[in-house]
């Protein structure tokens, strides 16, 4: 038999999954990518932002946490959250700081204080805490930026504050694409000067030819933003000339192998894109963008796309290429 506890725990986590799944699809229109099992970080997914039905390119890392017994303490203006042990809520923070794109937590209370016939809250004698009954249809929530400054209160180790008027809503998108702004400036990313090689390519009378021969010679590339190599295999080239991408697709990634080659060896920040789970891995395909001027088109910002497998088990990493375009 499943103990209480477990139960419970399992019906939080549906409930604040749910309630962040309603207001972003069906009232923000936004994407949703939920993880079927947590990574190594906590996330619990990603909103994929649209405005006006437009893809914005940009991902907001989501972390939920659902329950009453998270709740610290709260009054008038702020919740406090107890997250974690001293040493763990210190490696999160750190991780979350230094993410690229926008990392949020959004807390649901699925409970209410139980009250008595006068009103009152009922709280527990031997501890003075508040006693709470399951609320879950009406339930509320809150958002806090982890990257904020003032995230953790002072003097506290493993408590996160959470604003009370930054209420999780249909009203919310607006502060969530406040978020996205900063990566939505193109002059934030590193410009790319395409060299002699990713000229033929981009000029080229004969593509699929060059192209080909180019991507055979393509030796596998190291990569700072990873501080690791980028395996370049079958997987890559496959993925570029498949029939369903398209004709116009797959011109305009062949063009683009030497400056994504370029992008590679010289970009440093990246993004996660998606991400898939199972009991062995953790898959995701992340994307390296940069600025380059192509004759004729103009400054252009381009995406390459790399897959990234994570070994549950021995917690090794690799890299592989898998395509590049425009991100328009």
């Amino acid at each position: 038999m499943i103990e209480k506890s477990q139960r419970v725990r399992s019906k939080n986590e549906a409930t604040g999954m749910r309630i962040v799944s309603q207001y972003v699809q069906e009232f923000w229109e936004c994407g949703w990518q939920p993880f079927d099992h947590r990574n190594d970080q906590g996330i619990d997914g990603l909103i994929l932002m649209r405005n006006k039905g437009e893809d914005l390119g940009v991902k907001i890392n989501i972390q939920v946490k659902c329950g009453a017994t998270y709740i610290s303490s709260q009054n008038d203006e702020e919740i406090r959250l107890s997250i974690d042990d001293s040493e763990g809520l210190s490696k999160h923070v750190e991780y979350w700081r230094g993410q690229n794109e926008p990392i949020v937590l959004v807390f649901v209370n699925g409970s209410k204080p139980l009250r008595d016939v006068h009103g009152n809250i009922v709280k527990d004698n031997k501890n003075n805490k508040t006693i709470w009954q399951d609320s879950r249809l009406k339930a509320k929530a809150w958002w806090v930026n982890l990257k904020d400054e003032k995230l953790q209160p002072e003097g506290t180790k493993s408590i996160i504050c959470i604003p009370k008027f930054q209420t999780f809503g249909e009203h919310s998108k607006g502060d969530f694409l406040k978020l996205t702004k900063p990566f939505l400036n193109n002059a934030n990313l590193s410009k790319i000067i395409p060299n002699v090689e990713s000229k033929a390519l981009l000029y080229s009378v004969n593509l699929k030819k060059d192209a080909r021969y180019f991507y055979n010679n393509w030796q596998n590339t190291y990569c700072p933003g990873f501080e690791d190599t980028v395996i370049v295999s079958k997987t890559g080239w496959q993925h570029i000339v498949m029939s369903r991408r398209g004709k116009e697709r797959r011109i305009i990634s062949m063009q683009l192998l030497g400056v994504a080659k370029q992008i590679i060896e010289n970009t440093e920040k990246y993004y996660i894109l998606t991400q898939e789970e199972n009991s062995v891995e953790i898959e995701q395909k992340v994307g390296l963008r940069a600025r380059v001027t192509i004759k004729q088109i103009g400054e252009q910002v381009v995406q390459v796309v790399l897959i990234r497998r994570k070994n549950k088990q021995t917690q090794k990493v690799k890299y592989w290429f898998y395509s590049v375009h425009y991100r328009r």
